[in-house]
């Protein structure tokens, strides 16, 4: 297998995260689950993926997920110790693939940064932002829960800048734009540094989850 996407952790971080990419085109073969309980990995076979029961922190197992070839490296571990192990192994079997990190502490996501991973989400800090939003302010706060479900509702993608669309501003496009993907920036909608959209250019949009739109 190459270019596919390697599930450390099948416990609820991991099946959601599984979801949401499947929900969003990426078809089951193409993902690879690795956990060390029998019964997760029993699950994850019964749910249609590839699947590898053992350590993610040793190299051995993640060789047999193919993590050297994956495009994408999902880490959803348990404890948070564990997941910098598995990223800096993963890293040194892999030095160009995109490895997405979840941690409970924030005061442990430099050190996944540190590790090598590209994308650290703070699972105790996310839940407390939207907590504190959403007794601030209840409809924002049921618009961000909506955000969060994939498939459902409102949905956030990022796709390429159409050839009608290169050339114009970010708010003249017909889909709200949180941010455009330059190279490797990620600018705000708003940005002055952005002028008008090239043809190399990518937009995170809100879509309705029923319009169809092709995500990334």
């Amino acid at each position: 297998m190459r270019d596919h996407t390697v599930v450390v952790g099948f416990g609820t971080k991991g099946r959601t995260a599984i979801r949401t990419v499947c929900a969003a085109g990426l078809g089951k073969d193409r993902v690879v689950v690795i956990d060390p309980s029998a019964k997760a990995v029993a699950a994850a076979v019964a749910e249609g993926f590839e699947a590898v029961a053992g350590d993610a922190t040793r190299s051995d197992v993640l060789r047999q997920a193919e993590v050297q070839r994956a495009k994408k490296i999902i880490v959803a571990t348990q404890r948070d110790d564990t997941a910098v192990l598995v990223v800096l192994t993963a890293r040194q079997l892999n030095p160009g693939a995109t490895i997405l990190a979840s941690v409970a502490e924030e005061e442990n996501a430099p050190l996944l940064r540190q590790s090598g991973a590209d994308e650290v989400v703070t699972g105790a800090s996310a839940a407390g932002r939207l907590l504190g939003m959403s007794a601030l302010s209840p409809s924002a706060g049921l618009v961000m829960e909506d955000l969060m479900r994939q498939g459902s509702g409102l949905d956030m993608v990022e796709r390429p800048v159409t050839k009608a669309e290169s050339g114009r501003g970010p708010r003249e496009l017909a889909q709200p734009v949180v941010s455009v993907v330059r190279g490797h920036r990620v600018l705000a909608y708003d940005d002055p540094a952005i002028g008008v959209l090239e043809p190399t250019d990518r937009v995170v949009v809100i879509v309705r989850a029923e319009g169809g739109v092709q995500g990334a």
